[in-house]
């Protein structure tokens, strides 16, 4: 027995072991035709000679392989292109003390705030086929920047439960230095929350995983840019990147975002040791073989298949190698500029990665939340300087096998940042320099610009509201240094970077004999990027949705700055007339545009940028002017002072903010709110629109409605039911009174209730603090109309100027009658506020009225009824212009509504104004200090040789705004044969590339351009059609249709344009024109009305 038990273990011994032989045997037969297969469909990545090597076999490339990709498209190693990159020489780039490994050894841990946690789902089937031919992103020039006016979006849409998830963090960090910044390792993630979805995907949702947290970027990028060959050296940049990430959950795989970036090379280093060897040796490194790589083109996604699983708690390090495209077009992602500076042809190259570019410059984790550090290197030609977010530490040589040399330039490293933030800059500018508080202040211009003086007023700026904001909010600005930047053309006007900001020229720099408000324009401009260093830099939204808490707020200390820098800019007037009504113009109850909206995750940079708009700008803006009034100064400076205390260098929703609000209220007893913070005003950020605020003087029940457009009656049922918590700030009899609230559709306050004395008044919404529009019943709107007429002083003047564009906007909605807003206007005889009078004109004097209707009856009527009421503002003002003209230019709280008034009166003809037109004009034109405004007047009022003037400074002008305006003013001529040579020059000449259509249309603004627009027409169909395109026909019919009220006249047109047309589109034309007769009809029973009103009251 024992003798067959041997022999049976031994027989069974031998069998195992030749299975095991032929099994491994078979193994590496598998792995050897595997790798032979690999090397016959793989070229190995090749060292680039220098950075504009192999660039037409790259642009070849991306030739044939640029399509449409309707699904995922995934890129194997060996599909990757073989174009040659430099030969880095990491250790040459960087100063003795090698950052990167100092870094490794560093104990940190992830962003502070991390929206969102779920463990990795399984991989699912991934296709391992190679047969298709490998993806390459379209180049930059065929990226469409959104220019569409801003998206609705409903706001009944499912809340992401994903993005309610949140970190426990740990004591408020001391923010006054970067150096400050406590270590992360003791970061607590909070995983109680229940996992939302196991993602087998995650390349197909829009959001990043939390798998991994990014910590630190090392990055440095090789623009191929050279002084002596920019047209061949201007398109590429090379990069390459050493990410440390901390792994969260296990996975086996990388999601990064990518945009149009090419791979040469990609590793995974680590799990990373926790320190040093006791000898005090760096500990080595393991590598984590990388299996595949491949994009997901429609998510913007490069994914890391790898052969191993991550470990949580561990960091890591993903090295790329790779290349990218300058953008050409868009001032986008890495870009260009081309301009002459000193009489010699220059290129920059910059970068914008707001709100989702920064993944076209470098693979990164490009989601707000998902803060990091950075330490920065740019390698360029020594000809230029290297600007980055932080200062210079250190400056080194490269020589590529070409033999060139190559300026190394290192940065310090950051604090924690969003990727959105990083900014650079590769240019040959010079600059000027101040200090501030310890720290350097720098703009950066052309050298013509820097030599002529014309960044002087910026820098003199700067400063000064650096240390105002630190002041106010208790916050030191964190970064040693702040630099400021202008660019020939920047797409985005300005872009607040952190420790660098861009702007375009035109928002930065002074010129001698510029427009007058150009020093406005600067000093908010840069007052609204400085305020972002602390307004989305130190803190920052978790997600897109809450942006306004990064615009809103910087739109209000814009003007809160500008105004304790120059006093002159009189705070609530100029934020009435300048911010509010441009949205309380377009906000509706039925917009679906709210100020904070759902969280969505956007699957498009466009749906992104749509956020960007008026309502997170102005409404913002006026949503935190509205919570300053009736919380007071004190305590909402405060609150923002416990925000960023409690914030720094993390990210916040809406909420948070308010939290912050409730703490400081709840610690005081002064100001009592009838609710919490949050019920108050997310009433009104969560809303589209606003309310009517009406009061019944004769019982003081004031009631709310949300407010609509005529044209919305019908359609008020489904919102009709809105309710917001409002603020009345009011005064009685010029007594301001304690703030009232409403909380629901009505309330009566007794002490609102007034006597037949004339004596007794009330105006609501005291200096327009809130953000509704006020009503009152037919006896209040009467009190207030004969107050008006004893003591028009009575009432202030933003409160004057609120209650005529109330009333006004009132009866153009039907809400009030128009003769109620009429009788508002019989005092302005002895109105001498050019603020007020601008606010009457802009809603009284309209063209379209006489013009669009042709009817001119009430022409004469409105002249002689204003005219003589606007004798003694004229008198103040036209003496003022005459003797110091440069006076009412640098006053920015007249300058702006004296250009309304002075155009709408010129229009009605005084002659003293057209006469100091020609004055003003004439002036200019020898090239004196003077009002350029006045061009349309100019013009309309002179010759062929004023228009001549007009085109000869439009042609050498290489500003956008000011070239536009030119354009207009040369619309204003009264000569037909003027015009008619207008639009041929728009029509068969290069003067006007790309701006022909708008030469169009202004010229049929006027009511003499109309009949030449339409005689044009008649004559040059074909040409016109040719070189405007069919797309713009529906543009002419409404230039030349403007004033249709008849169905002889819609006749008539459609003869007319029924020619041009094909049969298809003939019943989308009859559309078009019954609409515009009908509404020209309602208009008319308006003008009707006004008309027989300024009859009955001439001579009151």
């Amino acid at each position: 027995m024992g003798v067959r038990s041997n022999s049976g273990f031994y027989l069974s011994r031998k069998l195992v072991t030749f299975m095991v032989i032929l099994l491994s045997a078979l193994l590496l037969t598998v792995a050897v035709l595997g790798s032979f297969y690999a090397r016959c469909g793989h070229t190995s990545p090749q060292q680039w000679e220098n950075p504009g090597a192999a660039r037409l076999v790259q642009q070849q490339q991306i030739q044939k392989e640029k399509h449409v990709v309707q699904n995922s498209v995934t890129r194997a190693p060996e599909t990757w292109t073989g174009t040659k990159r430099p030969i880095w020489s990491w250790d040459n780039s960087r100063p003795p003390t090698t950052r990167f490994w100092n870094h490794l050894s560093q104990s940190t841990s992830g962003p502070l705030d991390h929206w969102r946690l779920f463990t990795s789902g399984p991989w699912g089937h991934i296709s391992s086929s190679t047969s298709e031919p490998p993806s390459t992103l379209e180049p930059w020039d065929d990226l469409t920047l959104s220019t569409s006016e801003p998206q609705d979006y409903p706001t009944s849409s499912t809340l992401d439960s994903r993005d309610n998830l949140t970190l426990s963090t740990s004591e408020p960090q001391d923010h006054t230095t970067p150096s400050t910044l406590e270590p992360r390792d003791n970061l607590t993630l909070s995983t109680s929350q229940p996992q939302l979805y196991p993602i087998s995907e995650p390349w197909n949702y829009p959001r990043l995983p939390s798998d991994l947290v990014p910590l630190h970027y090392d990055l440095e990028l090789w623009p191929s840019l050279r002084p002596d060959r920019i047209e061949k050296s201007k398109e590429f940049f090379s990069g390459r990147l050493n990410l440390t990430v901390r792994c969260i959950s296990p996975t086996s795989r990388v999601l990064l975002h990518s945009l149009r970036l090419s791979y040469e090379s990609v590793k995974v280093l680590g799990p990373l040791p926790d320190g040093l060897r006791e000898d005090g040796e760096q500990r080595p490194v393991g590598q984590v073989a990388v299996n595949r790589l491949w994009e997901v083109q429609e998510m913007e996604y490069v994914v890391l298949e790898l052969m191993e699983t991550l470990e949580p708690g561990r960091r890591y390090v993903l090295q790329f190698n790779y290349s990218g495209l300058v953008n050409q077009e868009d001032k986008a992602g890495l870009f260009i500029n081309l301009y002459y500076d000193q009489k010699k042809y220059r290129a920059l190259i910059a970068s914008q990665m707001e709100p989702t570019y920064a993944r076209a410059v470098f693979p990164s984790f490009d989601e707000p939340a998902m803060k990091a550090t950075f330490s920065i290197t740019l390698v360029h030609h020594p000809v230029y300087a290297a600007i980055s977010n932080m200062p210079v530490i250190g400056k080194s040589e490269r020589e590529d096998t070409d033999g060139s040399k190559w300026t190394v330039t290192s940065f310090e490293t950051t604090p924690l940042m969003s990727t959105y933030l990083t900014a650079f800059a590769v240019c040959d500018y010079n600059f000027v320099n101040r200090t501030e508080r310890g720290k350097e202040v720098r703009i950066w211009a052309q050298k013509d610009a820097i030599a002529n003086g014309y960044a002087d007023y910026a820098l003199t700026i700067a400063g000064p509201i650096f240390s105002l904001l630190e002041d106010l909010l208790n916050s030191s600005y964190p970064l040693p240094k702040m630099e400021l930047i202008g660019f020939p053309m920047f797409d985005h006007q300005a872009m607040e970077n952190w420790g660098l900001i861009m702007f375009d020229d035109f928002m930065l720099l002074q010129k001698k004999n510029d427009y007058p408000e150009r020093k406005n324009i600067i000093l908010s401009t840069v007052a609204h990027e400085i305020a972002h260093q602390w307004f989305g830099n130190i803190v920052t939204m978790k997600w897109w949705n809450d942006i306004w808490l990064n615009e809103g707020f910087a739109s209000y200390f814009e003007l809160e700055l500008s105004k304790r820098l120059d006093p002159q800019i009189m705070k609530d007037q100029f934020f009435y007339d300048n911010y509010m009504t441009h949205v309380l113009s377009e906000d509706t109850a039925l917009h679906l545009r709210t100020v904070s909206t759902v969280v969505k995750n956007y699957t498009h940079i466009n749906e992104i940028k749509a956020l960007f708009d008026k309502y997170v700008y102005l409404k913002g803006a006026c949503m935190v002017r509205m919570l300053s009034k009736f919380l007071g100064e004190n305590l909402f400076i405060s609150g923002l002072q416990s925000y960023f205390k409690t914030f720094a260098f993390s990210n916040t929703v809406q909420d948070d903010l308010w939290n912050q609000f409730q703490m400081v209220v709840d610690n005081q007893s002064e100001v009592v709110l009838p609710a919490s913070i949050k019920s108050i005003m997310d009433g009104w950020t969560h809303q589209s629109g606003y309310p009517i605020i009406t009061l019944d003087v004769s019982t003081g029940k004031i009631t709310q409605e949300p407010f609509y457009l005529a044209e919305d009656t019908n359609q008020k049922t489904s919102t009709y039911n809105k309710i917001w918590t409002v603020p009345i700030h009011w005064t009685k009899n010029g007594i301001v009174q304690p703030v009232a609230w409403i909380e629901n559709s009505s309330k009566v306050f007794p002490e609102m209730q007034l006597s037949d004395s004339e004596h007794d008044w009330v105006v609501l919404n005291l200096n327009a603090s809130g953000y509704y529009r006020v009503n009152y019943d037919q006896l209040g709107w009467k009190k207030l109309s004969l107050l008006l007429q004893k003591d028009p002083k009575a009432i202030t003047t933003t409160d004057r100027l609120k209650l005529f564009d109330d009333a006004f906007m009132l009866s153009w909605n039907n809400y009030i009658e128009l003769e109620t807003a009429l009788e508002l206007t019989k005092y302005l005889a002895k109105e001498d506020d050019i603020s007020v009078w601008s606010t009457v004109l802009k809603n009284l004097v309209i063209k379209e009225f006489v013009f669009d209707m042709d009817n001119y009856d009430i022409y004469p009527l409105l002249k002689n009824y204003l005219l003589k009421r606007f004798t003694l503002v004229w008198n103040i003002y036209s003496s003022r212009i005459r003797e110091n003209i440069s006076a009412i230019n640098n006053d920015n709280t007249i300058l702006q509504p004296l250009k309304i008034a002075f155009e709408r009166i010129c229009w009605l003809g005084l002659e003293d104004c057209l006469q100091l037109s020609k004055e003003i004009f004439k002036e200019w034109m020898n090239h004196s200090d003077s009002i350029k405004d006045i061009m349309c007047f100019g013009v309309a009022m002179g010759s062929d040789k004023e228009w001549d003037f007009l085109l000869s400074v439009y042609e050498k002008s290489t500003d956008i705004e000011e070239r536009f305006s030119l354009l207009y003013a040369m619309s204003c001529s009264k000569e037909p044969w003027i015009l008619h040579r207008y639009l041929k020059y728009a029509l068969s000449t290069s003067l006007f590339t790309d701006d022909e259509k708008y030469v169009f249309q202004i010229v049929g603004l006027s009511e003499i351009g109309r009949f030449v627009v339409k005689d044009f027409l008649i004559k040059n169909w074909q040409p016109v059609k040719e070189r405007l395109g069919l797309d713009f026909f529906s543009t002419l019919v409404n230039i030349i249709a403007r004033g249709i009220s008849t169905d002889a006249e819609v006749q008539e047109l459609q003869q007319f344009f029924g020619n041009m047309q094909e049969d298809i589109e003939r019943t989308a034309l009859f559309n078009q024109l019954e609409r515009r007769k009908n509404k020209n009809l309602e208009k008319a029973k308006r003008i009707s009305r006004i008309a027989n009103w300024l009859k009955e009251n001439m001579n009151d």
